[in-house]
């Protein structure tokens, strides 16, 4: 294992914080995912200002605001992937397939979603009309193909080598692995044909999501542990010099337990009404 924790050894890195660097590096490292990050970046603009100019509503909320929160998620994951991915000791051109599988999948989930709120309709559990209930089956297949793409890269990557800290390399591991079951609690939401189960009890603050009986909570967190955990993994890896690497990578262990039990927490709190 290499002593590097941030880039690999054909990539120059740079010791100040640079956008433009940034920019470049992300295009060098994956450039079809990091298009579908700057595509769903302007999307997220666009969707952000019809949020204020359009007053459609679509179940109380504005029409634009679902397009805007998944071109904005959608962005953020191309991102990351882009940045980890040339860390994942896989071959180039099985990166390239599941970057492509990956970015159509996300492209054409972002355009059924926005093309859903342009006709002043919801895009998710809506079966109002055959058409609703086709766009919901598309995304719903596409977007298993998506995360079943992306685990298969992790496991793909055990079979290898990863070239930088071990702490790092589990960080990028337990991410993938954890993503990958919070995309799949929106499974659960799709065969529930609901995002909550109960309308009454505690919410979370700004955004409103209903703890008890709710899923879009730990949706989010599992979603999300795709940025969190490779970042516990990369902060752990540039620990003090002379830790031992046992020790960085347990700490990277420890704190995705805990971040699996509060996904685990959110999840059982969600299915309480089930069993009530």
């Amino acid at each position: 294992m290499g002593p590097d924790i941030s880039t690999s050894q054909d990539i120059p890195q740079s010791a100040t914080w640079d956008p433009r660097g940034v920019v470049e590096e992300l295009w060098c490292r994956n450039p079809i995912l990091f298009a579908v990050a700057v595509i769903n970046a302007v999307l997220f603009l666009t969707f952000s200002a019809g949020i204020i100019l359009d007053p459609t509503t679509v179940n109380g909320e504005p029409a634009w605001l679902k397009p805007t929160k998944f071109a904005g998620s959608i962005a953020l994951v191309s991102a990351t992937l882009s940045w980890v991915g040339i860390h994942i000791p896989v071959q180039p051109r099985f990166r390239r397939r599941v970057s492509l599988i990956v970015g159509w999948g996300f492209l054409i989930e972002i355009a059924l979603i926005g093309g859903q709120a342009a006709r002043g309709v919801g895009s998710h559990f809506n079966r109002t009309t055959a058409v609703d209930t086709a766009i919901g089956a598309v995304m719903g297949v596409t977007i298993v193909i998506v995360t079943g793409t992306i685990a298969l890269l992790a496991v793909r990557a055990r079979r290898g080598e990863f070239a930088v800290h071990p702490a790092f390399a589990t960080g990028i591991l337990l991410g993938i692995g954890v993503f990958v079951v919070g995309a799949f609690e929106g499974g659960i939401m799709i065969a529930l044909q609901s995002r909550t189960l109960a309308t009454t009890g505690p919410t979370v603050p700004v955004v409103g999501w209903q703890v008890i009986g709710g899923f879009r909570l730990g949706h989010f967190i599992g979603l999300h542990a795709l940025q969190v955990l490779p970042l516990a993994g990369y902060l752990a890896a540039g620990g003090r010099d002379g830790e031992p690497l046992a020790y960085a990578r347990r700490m990277v262990v420890i704190a995705a337990s805990g971040y699996i039990l509060i996904l685990a927490a959110t999840l059982t709190l969600g299915m309480v009404p089930l069993f009530s």
